[in-house]
């Protein structure tokens, strides 16, 4: 029995003593893999916590309780002529307030794969506010001279290289595109250029027609909305040329029940350019483009006929031109000035005065808004005043607007941010 149990001592201290080498040797070395791989992969969170505080010197068309203007609101007379509108109006909000998380993965198809997802509080509606919103998840497969992107991003029309560093949440709209989409995107890299091909459906934001804003338009119409872009950067530039096209279908039957198929088609045109140099930057963008109604830009589209019978519609879209303009300077203090322009042409075809769209009354809008920011650490101080004017009038049968007469309203915004 003493034989046996020293030969079960010397075994169990065989067995210790191995497995303490073996944790002093092997295990950190399996540790420092795991921790490698931790640090290589998983999810970083981040973002702001932002407030804005405006006042606005008249009544003003806009979203989120007034948060994201869009252009001063026509006047609109009482009985003794006097304009309603002509009204001051403040306001405090943090909905903006943003969490991001950047995601990172081991490879799959032999590609790098990524991700992002990222939410606010501003709601999808202003029956919303305050309510938690999805802004961008997307996923990445990155292979050496492509890239396969899904989920949800901006719109290809906004280009997050090249969009103007207002301190307003609008972003530069209604001269600038602001939406996101539900996409499958494939870039190509070749050299300094990459070639994108991005197919879109609407969720947020939709176009108008006999149902309001609504996606049902663009997914009765069978495709997509379609876009392609070629794009050239180096270390100081950024430049840019894209065509977008997307059909509607807004009914698929007619008033008196008769079934419909009619579609209705545009096209966008755009270009862009972005240098930077030091701590100067400077941007422009210029799109001539059709029913960006969903852009939460000026323009949609105009019911060209009706039939006697059926009541079946045919459309005929609005066409806009939109450029702007941005120059910032500075690091812990900035500065920075965007200007603004945009010009009715009226529809491609006669209209019989029915529109689905924004500002159809409107000839031309410009805005011109300085901005200061001062800069410590994690914390942004800003300000900004943005002037922006809209010419409203009458649009005759091809949608022209004449007898303009502009309204113009200034906004005093002050903006904290901490980052995080």
């Amino acid at each position: 029995m003493i034989l046996v149990s020293k030969k079960i001592l010397k075994a169990t201290i065989f067995c210790v003593s191995f497995f303490i080498m073996t944790w002093q040797y092997k295990l950190p070395a399996q540790n420092n893999i795991e921790q490698n791989d931790a640090k290589k992969f998983g999810i970083q969170v981040k973002g702001f916590i932002k407030s804005d505080y405006w006042v606005d010197t008249r009544q003003v068309v806009a979203a989120r309780e007034d948060l994201f203007l869009i252009v001063p609101a026509n006047k609109l007379a009482d009985e003794n002529g006097k304009d309603i509108n002509a009204h001051p109006a403040f306001n405090f909000s943090a909905i903006t307030s943003r969490v991001t998380g950047t995601i990172t993965g081991p490879d799959a198809f032999g590609a790098k794969t990524s991700g992002m997802i990222e939410a606010d509080f501003s709601g999808v509606t202003n029956a919303d506010i305050n309510g938690l919103r999805l802004r961008h998840a997307i996923g990445k497969l990155r292979w050496k001279k492509s890239e396969l992107m899904f989920g949800q991003y901006w719109h290809p029309m906004f280009v997050p290289e090249v969009f103007p560093a207002v301190i307003s949440l609008n972003t530069g709209a209604p001269f600038q595109p602001f939406i996101r989409n539900p996409l499958i995107s494939y870039t190509r890299y070749i050299n300094l250029f990459n070639i994108n091909l991005t197919l879109l459906t609407q969720r947020d934001n939709a176009n108008d027609g006999p149902q309001g804003a609504n996606s049902v338009y663009l997914r009765n119409a069978h495709i997509p909305n379609v876009h392609l872009q070629v794009q050239y950067k180096n270390r100081k530039s950024v430049a840019g040329i894209a065509v977008d096209y997307k059909k509607l279908m807004p009914r698929i039957v007619t008033g008196n029940h008769h079934a419909t198929d009619e579609t209705i088609g545009s096209f966008s045109m755009m270009g862009y350019y972005k240098y930077t140099r030091g701590n100067l930057l400077t941007s422009t963008k210029v799109i001539f483009g059709q029913n960006l109604t969903e852009h939460l830009m000026l323009g949609g589209y105009a019911v060209h006929s009706i039939h006697p019978t059926t009541l079946r519609e045919t459309y005929t879209p609005t066409n806009h031109l939109f450029l702007w303009s941005y120059i910032g300077y500075g690091t812990t203090l900035k500065f920075g000035i965007f200007t603004g322009y945009a010009r009715n042409f009226g529809t491609t075809h006669t209209n019989i005065g029915y529109y689905y769209a924004r500002g159809s009354d409107i000839g031309y809008a410009y805005r011109v808004a300085p901005s200061l920011s001062w800069i410590s650490e994690k914390v942004q101080i800003s300000s900004e005043f943005e002037y922006t004017a809209a010419a409203y009038g009458m649009p005759d049968n091809k949608g022209i607007v004449k007898n303009l007469q502009e309204i113009g309203n200034l906004r005093l915004l002050l903006t904290f941010f901490y980052f995080f």
